[in-house]
């Protein structure tokens, strides 16, 4: 591997990661409803609507001189079928392993609560049996949290592999069909400063990654 293709490929695990890592958002709070006005009061006017999104602008056709381009692999992550089925991997995982931490949590704190209301009429060796379960379960969610993150990050470190394998070739792909010197990838650290928009192969990475002609 050449000393640029692994820069590249650092660059591109770093972009990917950041967006598999993202928290997901929380939902939305319920909606809730208005009280009918009192009497004589005239009712307050429902909210302006939202005006509908703007299309997004016509693509700009790529330089035929250009001999370097660039691609947001941020976006790739984000917008393509592969980095939404990661996306959607991790958030199973992340859901599943929070509801077993959620489990333990609730177990502690039914226990911190019978030992709170219960010590003033228990013996103080029932109490001493309450206080060693209470110290054994708090060790042992501090060990599956642990064992959690671990998890966590050995997924990302699957899901990034797998991006990796299937997209770097693609560019490359891309790079040679165009007569390319070079493909830049986006990051939180990207020397790019200014470029031409029609250098932007982000969308044609990710049509051709969900087989999209």
């Amino acid at each position: 591997m050449t000393r640029m293709t692994t820069a590249f490929v650092v660059t591109a695990l770093c972009a990917a990661g950041s967006a598999y890592a993202q928290a997901t958002p929380p939902p939305p709070p319920p909606p809730t409803t208005q009280a009918p006005p009192p009497a004589g009061q005239k009712p307050t006017p429902p909210p302006a609507q939202t005006p509908a999104p703007k299309p997004p602008p016509e693509p700009v056709p790529f330089p035929a001189d250009a001999k370097m381009a660039f691609i947001d692999l941020q976006r790739v992550v984000e917008q393509s079928a592969l980095g939404q089925a990661g996306r959607e991997q991790m958030k199973k995982l992340s859901d599943k392993l929070g509801a077993d931490l959620a489990g333990r949590n609730k177990e502690i704190q039914a226990l911190q609560e019978k030992i709170n209301s219960q010590k003033s009429v228990a013996s103080a060796d029932v109490i001493n049996g309450w206080l060693k379960e209470l110290d054994r379960l708090q060790r042992q969610a501090q060990f599956d949290q642990q064992n959690a993150q671990v998890e966590m990050e050995g997924m990302e470190r699957q899901l990034l592999e797998n991006f990796q394998q299937k997209v770097l070739p693609l560019i490359e792909t891309i790079r040679k069909e165009r007569d390319l010197w070079m493909v830049f990838a986006l990051g939180e650290n990207s020397p790019i400063a200014a470029a031409h928009p029609g250098l932007d192969l982000t969308l044609e990475v990710i049509k051709r990654l969900d087989g999209v002609k």
